[in-house]
């Protein structure tokens, strides 16, 4: 039998907007103290009079156990105990037992919810499945524990460690080499990450992969046992699942298990083998993906084989003409071609513990992915109100034919809807389907989940019918319009806004210059009633016929002075409030983090501008320069949050100098706050922090490197006057025209290829990382330094970026890097990063700094200009890649050229920034890039929106950009 290819195959891509988690729920103090209280007593009974000698600290997810005298090793062979949540109590019991008896360090995670979190399908796989990890003493220590262990735990349930190796056959003890308590080193991506050290005594990662990866001087702690599998995609050989199924690659990773394509041996045809893995997802209801995978097999042959009635009729046609918004309903032809549902299931099977499933293959593409081609192609989502009718025809009786079986959905959306290329619609993905009234898992995808299913548990009779109109009304918005109605919840619950007035904004936004958004807006409208009862029901949605060809909603005025003013009403308000928010929410008494971040984020050094302080530092110099916002909040807040960044920089080793993840960002937001608060004590070290940074570093790029670092040397430069700035710039500049490799497609400033991040290797084009980042400033030092040698590159680096720009209906689009790979995300190809916004960025100032006469030039600057305004309709608000940095463009644009139309189209983007707003504590406030919650961070959250913000609305330079003053560069 073949192994499983859990680790053979490409690591997983990034999940799709929308999707995510089950559900989580406040835990009760009961289930908080459950698994500690557990160790407490095991303490007490083990050690009575001694229970002083242990610490039992319980932190936000994880509870460590500290005894007295412990031995802190760095690194070391440590062991992880696997258990499903219903299992947690009794491993945990019984693995205490053991460790308190040799006095050995471990942790667990706190409560069964956070078992829950550990075990789910959308954990990352290199860390699920831990709930109690061992730290041993040394290694003798580690080989009794792990034997002692196994005996203590056999039988009981838990997910495979995927980054481990298992101890035994069928155990639930693994381990595997790495960090035990070592301080964690700044690394070369501007993140915090535990490191080893090798036995020459360097600084090694601590890979914490989906698979067994141990330092090769590390050896085996068990010498006599078989050596581990090496797992690695070039030596990965042919899969054959079931002794049938020839796995020809991966659609897909995650914790849950993979997605492949393979080829059935036996008849030769096309599959797609789904795979779910013991114990994952497994909850304290018993259920695990294993059963969620049976169910939709099992649905999948209901659908198919349902009393006579397994196919649906094809959409009927769209009517020539209509002089109402409702008709009566088409008859429909009984005789009529008919197609299938679902795919069809091929075979159901098991294999080392995982349940796998083999449906045929149908070719085409997700709902999702064909309207983001679509978009992406410069096509509409969904072209005019004739194109849509079959369209929204099959969606209803998608949903129409699942009700008529009994079954509601629940999790009906883009991602779970099958496209081919004759246009006809299959569901997939039917695992949270379930008959109304049958207990079940309802895990949902946010953005089309009604709000009677949000309300649920995870575990729940299975919900009305009307519960699948809700997301059929948002499926056919995302089908008309590519938009997602994914809207962060407003806090607190008792002062939230009504989920349909949000989405009637957004649709009423929409359909402005969409028609087909416009004649479908009662329909989409009616399905997505907060009240069940209240909304439309499928016979409706089935009558529902647009209005006229080209006409708009029925009575609605010229409104453009009311839209405008209320644009302008809406915009004031953010930045108030954003502003003030900052101010409220920052923590000058937190030693690590003056504002919280994402998981992500708070990897990061707590002082740089993408998700640390220096981007809100910044935000309020700006902001109290020009008088907005609180004022008298806004200085204080400035003058607390720009001392806390000081001191934390001082505290925190770090030479990194990009401008994003480095402290160029840093000294320049100190600088600036310097400059607001006429705070000469703080300019002082502003100017000692900018000129200890390095001026020659590995990397040549913005946000890391050097190309960021003597952006930072020329603003000190234009700030102060102090020559020794301009003269760190040249050296800078110089040794980035040493970095230059010229090539058949251009020049290109490569990241090093033993640099040390996921960036080693890359020949990019955008601004952040690669080629218009690098020449904005050469760009900019020229103008500077008067060093001809330094335009004459960016004139180059200019000519790069015309050979690789790709024009089309759309607007203008650049690879991401010299292989002209284009994103795997049609949005990011315009993004600030790595897209048609960054190149922009330098394209405008390299058009301007000739005099504006260079056509080829000024095309490609429109070009990417039509991009951004392009995909306002899908993109999150965030500066790095989303609206907020797309609308800077348009706003360079418009000033350089002196084309007013841009502006305009920079406000048209941040109504839709606007329209994703939540409300906390009464203030409007602009979402993180995810749309799920407020972060105050510069690159994904509220402070690159609020300085977009204050410079709509003051005017002024673009933020992080050495402008001197004037109109041109």
């Amino acid at each position: 039998m073949s192994a499983l290819p859990e680790t053979a195959t490409p690591p997983e891509p990034e999940p799709e907007p929308g999707a995510g988690p089950r559900r989580s729920h406040t835990e009760r103090p009961a289930d908080l103290a459950l698994l500690p209280d557990q160790v407490r007593a095991v303490i007490a009974r083990q050690t009575p009079g001694a229970e002083h000698e242990w610490r039992v600290d319980r932190t936000e997810f994880w509870c460590h156990v500290v005894p007295e005298g412990s031995v802190r090793r760095d690194q070391g062979w440590k062991l992880h105990v696997s258990a499903t949540p219903l299992a947690a109590p009794l491993t945990l019991a019984r693995a205490a037992e053991v460790l308190v008896a040799h006095r050995c360090r471990f942790k667990f995670a706190g409560s069964p919810a956070r078992v829950t979190e550990l075990v789910s399908g959308r954990f990352a796989r290199g860390g699920s499945g831990k709930f109690i990890t061992v730290y041993p003493a040394d290694d003798e220590q580690f080989r009794l524990l792990a034997e002692e262990l196994h005996r203590a735990t056999a039988g009981l349930p838990g997910p495979a460690v995927l980054s481990d190796r298992r101890y035994r056959p069928d155990s639930q003890v693994f381990y595997r080499y790495g960090v035990f308590s070592a301080p964690r080193r700044l690394a070369p991506d501007g993140t915090y990450v535990p490191l080893l050290t090798d036995p020459e005594g360097r600084p090694v990662a601590d890979e914490r992969n989906a698979w067994y990866s141990p330092p090769a001087w590390a050896g085996d702690p068990f010498p006599d046992r078989p050596a581990a599998p090496v797992r690695t995609t070039a030596t990965a050989k042919p899969v054959l699942l079931n002794g049938r199924y020839l796995v020809r690659g991966a659609i897909q990773h995650s914790n849950k298990g993979g997605v492949f394509r393979a080829e059935d041996t036996r008849t030769g045809e096309q599959v797609v083998v789904k795979q779910a893995r013991a114990h994952v997802g497994a909850g304290v209801e018993g259920l695990d993906v294993r059963d969620l995978l049976r169910r939709e097999a099992a649905l999948l042959k209901r659908f198919s084989e349902a009393s006579g009635n397994s196919e649906t009729p094809d959409a009927p046609e769209a009517p020539e003409t209509s002089a109402a918004s409702e008709v009566p309903e088409a008859p429909r032809d009984s005789a009529a071609p008919k197609h299938p549902l679902v795919p069809r299931l091929v075979e159901v099977f098991e294999q080392q513990g995982s349940v796998l499933m083999a449906v045929e293959s149908v070719p085409g593409a997700t709902l999702r992915r064909t309207v983001a081609q679509r978009l992406a192609g410069g096509g509409a989502a969904c072209p005019d109100v004739e194109t849509a009718a079959p369209l929204v025809g099959q969606l209803v009786g998608l949903v129409a034919a699942a009700h008529e079986r009994g079954v509601t959905l629940h999790d009906f959306n883009p991602n779970n809807i099958m496209v081919t290329p004759e246009g006809r619609l299959l569901l997939i993905d039917l695992e949270m389907a379930a008959p109304q009234g049958e207990r079940w898992v309802l895990g949902a995808t946010p953005g089309y989940t009604a709000p009677e299913l949000r309300a649920a548990g995870q575990v729940a009779p299975a919900l009305e019918p009307s519960a699948d109109l809700f997301a059929l009304g948002a499926t056919v918005l995302h089908a008309l319009s590519g938009a997602d109605p994914l809207f962060a919840p407003d806090l607190p619950r008792a002062s939230a806004r009504p989920d349909e007035e949000r989405l009637a904004r957004l649709v009423e936004l929409l359909g402005r210059d969409r028609p087909v958004v416009r004649a479908y807006a009662p329909l989409v409208l009616g399905l997505t009633r907060d009240e069940p009862a209240a909304r439309w029901t499928l016979e409706q949605a089935r009558t529902f016929r647009p209005a006229p060809r080209g006409a708009g909603l029925a009575g609605a005025p010229d409104r453009a002075g009311e839209l405008a003013d209320r644009a302008d009403r809406t915009r004031g308000r953010l930045l108030h409030d954003g502003l003030a928010h900052l101010v409220a929410t920052m923590r000058p008494a937190d030693p690590e983090r003056l504002w919280p971040s994402d998981s992500f984020g708070e990897t990061c050094d707590p002082v740089a501008l993408q998700h640390g302080s220096a981007g809100g530092v910044a935000v309020l110099a700006q902001a109290l320069r020009h008088g907005a916002g609180p004022v008298d909040e806004v200085r204080e807040g400035l003058r607390a949050a720009a001392y806390w960044t000081a001191d934390r920089q001082d505290e925190l080793p770090g030479d990194l100098p990009g401008l994003h993840f480095g402290r160029s960002g840093t000294a320049w937001a100190l600088l600036d706050a310097a400059r607001a608060l006429d705070d000469a004590d703080l300019a002082e070290r502003a100017v000692k922090a900018a000129l200890e940074l390095p001026v020659r570093w590995p990397s040549p790029d913005v946000t890391h490197g050097a190309a960021g670092a003597g952006l930072a040397q020329l603003h000190f430069w234009h700030t102060t006057g102090d020559a020794r700035f301009l003269d760190r710039a040249d050296r800078i500049a110089h040794g980035l025209l040493g970095a230059a490799r010229r090539t058949p497609e251009g020049v290109f400033w490569p990241v090093p290829e033993d640099y040390g991040t996921a960036l080693a290797g890359s020949w990019h084009y955008g601004f952040a990382h690669g080629v218009a980042g690098v020449a904005t400033f050469l760009l900019r030092a020229a103008g500077a330094t008067g060093d001809e040698r330094f335009r004459a590159v960016a004139v180059e680096a200019g000519e790069t970026l015309a050979t690789a720009a790709r024009s089309g209906p759309a607007g203008t689009l650049w690879p991401v890097d010299r292989a002209r790979h284009l994103s795997d995300s049609p949005d990011l190809a315009r993004h600030w990063c790595s897209g048609s916004s960054g190149v922009g960025t330098f394209l405008v100032r390299l058009w301007a700094a000739g005099g504006a006469t260079d056509d080829t030039l000024r095309a490609l600057v429109d070009g990417a200009a039509d991009a951004v305004t392009a995909g306002r309709v899908t993109d999150a608000p965030a500066a790095c890649h989303g609206l907020a940095g797309n609308a800077e463009l348009l706003l360079d644009v418009a000033e350089l050229t002196g084309d007013d139309r841009y502006r305009a189209d920079a406000e048209l983007l941040v109504e839709h920034l606007a329209a994703q707003a939540v409300l906390r504590d009464g203030r409007l406030l602009v979402p993180e890039e995810s749309r799920r919650t407020v972060l105050a961070d510069y690159g994904t959250g509220l402070s690159g929106s609020l300085s977009l913000l204050l410079r709509m609305r003051h005017r002024g330079p673009r933020a992080w950009l050495p402008e001197d003053g004037r109109t041109t560069p």
